[in-house]
C-alpha cells in the first residue's frame, strides 16, 4: 500500500488539491495497477487525503451540495447571497488553495451538474446575469493531463535492501538485520523448524547465527526482480559459519524475498524471507 501512497502523492497538484479527474486516475491506478477493490482504493486515496494532509476536491463537494440543495428554493434555485455562501464555505473546505474565482467557478459547475439554478435579481428588469458573469472552471484545472510516474518510481528498492541485508548480516549487527523486516515479516530459515513471525520471534535466531556461529554472506546471482510494490525477488547465495563438531561450513544456497516500500528512502522493508540450502549429497546443518 506503501507505494499506492506514492502514486497518490505523485499525482495529488499543486499545493495538495486533488481535483475529480486525478482522484478517478488514482482509482484507476489502485484498482488495475494494484489489484485493490474499489472500495479500498477509494478507502487508500481518503485515508491518505486525511493523513497526509490533501484535499480532495469530491470531499468539498459533497459538502458544498448539501449546502447548496438546504439553501435552495423549492423550484431549486439558489439566491445570489447562497451562492456567494456557498463560495466562502468551498475555499474553507479547500484550505484557502482556491481563490474566490476558482471556487466560484467551480460551486457553479457543481449547481449546473446537481439540477441547480441561479435566482434572478434586480429590483425592476430581473436576471441572472450576475451567475452568468461567473465563468466555468478552467479547461487546465479540470481535465488536467496528468504527469507520468514511471514504475522505477515506485518500484520497492529490492536490491539497496538486499545489499543492506548484506552489510549488516556480514558485520554481526542483529539490530540492524532485523531492522529491515517488517514488524510483522515472516522468515522461513532451514536452520529453524519453525516459522518466525515478527522481529522479536527472529532475533534469538539471527543471535546464534551471527553472534554465536559468526555467519557470513555473499550474493551470488540474482534471478529475477518482478513486480513494482510489493516486489520479489528470488536468487542464489552462499553463507559460512563455524560449527563446534565440524568446524567451517560453506553452504551455497536460495533466497527469495518480498520487499515493500518504506517511504521515500532508498530502502524498503522485507515482507517475507524464504531461504534453503542448495540440496547436493551429504548436505547436513544449513545456516538460513
Amino acid at each position: 500500500m506503501a507505494s499506492f501512497r506514492d502514486q497518490i502523492h505523485a499525482y495529488a497538484g499543486t499545493g495538495g488539491f486533488v481535483t475529480r479527474a486525478q482522484e478517478r486516475a488514482l482509482l484507476r491506478i489502485g484498482t488495475s495497477g494494484y489489484g485493490l477493490g474499489y472500495e479500498d482504493a477509494r478507502g487508500a486515496v481518503f485515508d491518505a487525503a486525511a493523513a497526509d494532509s490533501l484535499v480532495l476536491e469530491s470531499a468539498v463537494e459533497d459538502t458544498v451540495a448539501d449546502y447548496l440543495h438546504s439553501r435552495a428554493d423549492r423550484s431549486g434555485r439558489i439566491s445570489r447571497a447562497g451562492f456567494r455562501s456557498a463560495t466562502e464555505l468551498y475555499r474553507s473546505r479547500a484550505r484557502g488553495l482556491l481563490g474566490p474565482e476558482q471556487a466560484a467557478s467551480r460551486v457553479k459547475d457543481l449547481m449546473i451538474r446537481r439540477g441547480l439554478s441561479a435566482s434572478p435579481t434586480g429590483l425592476v428588469f430581473r436576471n441572472r446575469r450576475w451567475f452568468n458573469r461567473v465563468p466555468p472552471p478552467a479547461q487546465e484545472a479540470a481535465e488536467a493531463p496528468l504527469p507520468i510516474v514511471s514504475a522505477a518510481a515506485v518500484r520497492a528498492p529490492v536490491e539497496a535492501t538486499l545489499q543492506a541485508w548484506a552489510a549488516a548480516f556480514n558485520a554481526g549487527d542483529v539490530a540492524g538485520v532485523l531492522a529491515l523486516y517488517a514488524p510483522e515479516a515472516l522468515l522461513l530459515a532451514t536452520a529453524a523448524p519453525d516459522p518466525r513471525r515478527g522481529r522479536a520471534a527472529m532475533r534469538s535466531y539471527f543471535d546464534r547465527l551471527m553472534t554465536a556461529q559468526s555467519a557470513s554472506v555473499r550474493f551470488g546471482s540474482t534471478l529475477a526482480i518482478d513486480g513494482t510494490d510489493p516486489a520479489t525477488a528470488g536468487g542464489l547465495y552462499e553463507f559460512r559459519y563455524t560449527d563446534p563438531a565440524r568446524g567451517p561450513v560453506v553452504v551455497p544456497s536460495r533466497f527469495s524475498y518480498v520487499v515493500t516500500r518504506a517511504g521515500a528512502g532508498e530502502l524498503g522493508q522485507i515482507l517475507q524471507h524464504h531461504s534453503s540450502a542448495m540440496p547436493f549429497d551429504g548436505a547436513s546443518g544449513c545456516p538460513v
